[in-house]
């Protein structure tokens, strides 16, 4: 897979790279493997945020009903 990217962007990778040493493929991978982790914890509290709403409404449901 080719990705075009910024030259501000390619130029920080550059930097960060020799600064820790490794090489530029390797931190996008350990950088796009860290962002991946982020967005499925985000997309899993996302969801148990909407579990939450439906048990909240369904409850709210069978209370009214209980009246």
């Amino acid at each position: 897979m080719q990705i075009e990217l910024q030259k501000d962007t390619s130029q920080k990778i550059e930097k960060a790279s020799k600064i820790l040493g490794i090489k530029e493929k390797e931190l996008i991978d350990r950088a796009l493997l860290l962002y991946l982790d982020s967005i499925s914890k985000y997309i899993e509290l996302k969801k148990e945020f909407k579990d939450w709403d439906e048990l909240s409404d369904e409850a709210l449901t069978n209370f009214e009903k209980s009246l």
